[in-house]
């Protein structure tokens, strides 16, 4: 592979089984630059960067050319900031990763999709329950006047039913975009598969729900599922233009330096 590549391969995490993305830098010799913990089992017990074969980085995985975010400098200087910092002390699964160090090498910014997701979609996920509660003390309203129609039927559902409905979707959505991610999509393309993903998960929960009330409760059941999942989408949008995003935190730290 050309020298100043960014080439990620298939990990899995110890004991979860979880799949992720590693990353490196090639130098174009045989061998990848790449931070990583000295026991895996172990993320927070600290690590290193690293120059090993590409056979050490790929550990038994097929190796893949990222693109995503398009890098900034040439590859030569690529190469070079990635080897200018092999035997760097210090990792951090959260704040200081191998796809930050890849990043950064490429692009100077330090920045990690995989962080990304999982802190945007925790967001989401409260962001969405306090839709469904809203959603549920508005049902309060409805029932005191003692609807008896499919759509009391369908908005009566307790929070008992909702929260693991709001809980299901949203895990759907983060496997949907974590996947999407790893096979090398960029971060719009990600987010869109993974939140329609979610919108269809939770529009078919609550049609489901409502189904018991018939027909219409189906029809109205899959609206609440939808406007639970819309209104958690306008809680975070309000939630990250009011707050820093975690990706904007992430991308204010810079490397620590070479001991």
């Amino acid at each position: 592979m050309p020298q100043g590549d960014r080439l990620a391969a298939a990990r899995r995490l110890a004991v979860s089984g979880i799949v992720y993305t590693h990353y490196g830098i090639d130098v174009g010799d045989g061998t990848v630059v790449h931070a990583r913990p000295d026991r895996p089992e172990k993320l927070f017990a600290g690590g290193r960067v690293m120059q090993t074969s590409l056979e050490e980085f790929a550990g038994g995985s097929s190796v893949r050319i990222v693109n995503q975010p398009p890098a900034t400098f040439p590859p030569e200087e690529v190469a070079l900031r990635a080897l200018r910092y092999v035997g760097r002390n210090g990792y951090s699964p959260f704040i200081d990763n191998c796809e930050h160090f890849a990043t950064w090498c490429a692009t100077g910014s330090r920045h990690s999709r995989q962080v990304e997701i999982v802190v945007d979609r925790v967001g989401r996920m409260a962001s969405r329950t306090l839709a469904a509660v809203a959603t549920r003390v508005g049902a309060e309203g409805l029932g005191q006047v003692a609807m008896r129609t499919a759509v009391g039927a369908t908005v009566r559902v307790g929070l008992r039913q909702m929260l693991p409905a709001v809980l299901v979707a949203e895990g759907v959505a983060m496997t949907v975009e974590w996947n999407s991610h790893r096979a090398g999509r960029d971060a719009f393309t990600s987010k869109r598969a993974g939140e329609s993903a979610g919108l269809a998960t939770s529009t078919a929960i609550f049609a489901v729900a409502g189904a018991l009330a018939g027909p219409a409760g189906a029809i109205f059941g899959a609206l609440t599922g939808a406007a639970i999942w819309s209104g958690g989408s306008t809680l975070s949008r309000a939630a990250m233009w009011a707050f820093p995003s975690g990706a904007r935190i992430q991308r204010a730290i810079i490397p620590t330096k070479k001991v």
